[in-house]
Order: structure tokens, then sequence, then C-alpha cells
């Protein structure tokens, strides 16, 4: 059963992972605009957002998440050593084992939403964007 340290834990550490990824993929989508600008201009709006970005997204979402896992872990658990509760949850008794559940909740929820992109959501997705470089990207 999980405990309120719990699911305070999960959910802080699932939103430090989202707002990572969600920064990275800004950084990126900046940088492809850059790099594409001139085809972007050519093609009509409503296809470079709905069937360009909207299926580029996924894939490099699913590309930074193992990653970005990572660096959530590193950021979410330096920020709670920083504010003493790592200790506070040690001193009252909580082993490793029981500190690291949360963390190993966290990760299979981001496990199983990275196997359901790459499952289902990117290998249609890629075929509208490879179909939309074609036409407009060259």
């Amino acid at each position: 059963m999980l405990k309120k340290l719990d699911l305070y834990i999960i959910r802080k550490f699932l939103g430090t992972f989202v707002f990572a990824i969600f920064l990275i993929l800004a950084i990126t989508v900046m940088f492809d605009i850059n790099e594409k600008l001139d085809s972007f201009l050519k093609a009509p709006l409503e296809a470079t957002i709905f069937d360009y970005f909207v299926n580029f997204l996924p894939y490099f979402a699913n590309q930074f998440s193992p990653l970005f896992t990572f660096i959530a872990v590193i950021f979410f658990t330096s920020k709670l050593a920083d504010n003493s509760e790592i200790i506070a949850m040690l001193a009252s008794g909580m082993s490793f084992k029981r500190l690291m559940r949360p963390y190993m909740i966290s990760a299979a929820v981001i496990a199983i939403f990275t196997y359901v992109l790459s499952a289902y959501v990117i290998p249609p997705a890629n075929i509208e964007r490879i179909e939309y470089q074609n036409t407009y990207v060259k």
C-alpha cells in the first residue's frame, strides 16, 4: 500500500521528469525550426503543426526519456537531500529499500509510457512525419 510519502515522492519525481522532457523538447523544436525554416515557411501552417511537429515530439520524447529519467533522479534526490528530507526519512527508521520503492514505481510508469510510445504511437507518427518531409522539406 502506498503511503503519503510515497505519493509525494512519485508526484514530485514524475513532475521533475515531465518538466525536464518538456524543456528539452522545446529546445529541440527551436533547433528544428531554425534548421528547416525555409521549408516550414513554404508549407501550410496546419500541415507543419499537425503533420510534422505532433508526430515529431513523441519520437524525441522517447529518445530522451532514459537520459532525463537519470537527470530527474539526480536533480530530485539532491533537492530532497538539500531540504534534509532524506535524513528525516532515514532517521524515522525507513530503510534504503523502502526509500527506493517510489523511485521504482515512477521508473515503471516511465517505462510503460516509453513502451506505449515506441510500440503504438511512434510507428504511425513516423509515417506521417516522413511523408511531410518528403513533400515539403525534401
